[in-house]
């Protein structure tokens, strides 16, 4: 019945929940990850000194794991997915933001590449945030086929965000774009569960109601 259950989307049945992490460890995982992206990956971690961080990952809902490591097999995939793309639903309820994936396959020059914009020859794809949750989350499996995944949640403090042009981002928009990030998203090895990077109050305020409402 409860498997029965996590098929339908029954978020109180779902095995893992948001929970906080120990920020040195959190940030140690992101900035592997977005040292393997582009340029506009590198400079959002660099935010990361002048910022209070907030860590949270998907952990099982009978383990209290710190470790990174262990995030691993933590949901089910379609567990992950609907618990990120609720959290994500959540935040379009908050404020005007865009999500952007710095995508890990696709390059400059690459076929059927269309409405995209560039990072020197890296791609870059964004939606509006107001998005249904299952294009969110699509999206955010198209730019990795696992590890490393940098997905980022952009706002300003107006509660809108700048939506980058198609095509080549000239540098003031990289800095722009890398200025309004709010929330970083990663994957856990293959996807198997996230890894969140707060750097908002606002988003941390909507992600710990959403963690303590979902338990």
């Amino acid at each position: 019945m409860a498997g029965e259950s996590r098929r339908n989307g029954d978020p109180m049945n779902v095995y893992g929940s948001w929970a906080p992490i120990p920020r040195d460890k959190g940030v140690n995982w992101s900035r592997e990850s977005l040292d393997l992206g582009s340029r506009f990956s590198r400079q959002v971690a660099a935010r990361f000194e002048g910022e209070q961080v907030r860590a949270y990952a998907i952990l099982p809902r009978d383990r209290e794991s710190i470790d990174v490591a262990d995030f691993s097999h933590s949901a089910q995939i379609g567990e992950a997915d609907l618990l990120l793309g609720r959290f994500l639903q959540s935040l379009a309820a908050a404020f005007d933001g865009i999500l952007v994936v710095d995508d890990d396959l696709a390059r400059r020059g690459d076929p059927r590449l269309e409405g995209v914009s560039y990072v020197d020859d890296r791609v870059i794809r964004w939606v509006d945030l107001q998005s249904a949750p299952g294009d969110l989350t699509r999206l955010v499996r198209t730019g990795a086929s696992g590890y490393p995944l940098n997905a980022f949640v952009c706002a300003n403090t107006g509660g809108h965000a700048f939506h980058p042009p198609a095509g080549p981002l000239s540098e003031p928009d990289v800095v722009l774009l890398a200025g309004e990030v709010r929330m970083v998203i990663h994957s856990i090895f293959d996807t198997e569960s996230f890894l969140l990077l707060v750097i908002d109050d606002e988003v941390n305020a909507v992600l710990e109601s959403f963690a303590y409402a979902s338990e």
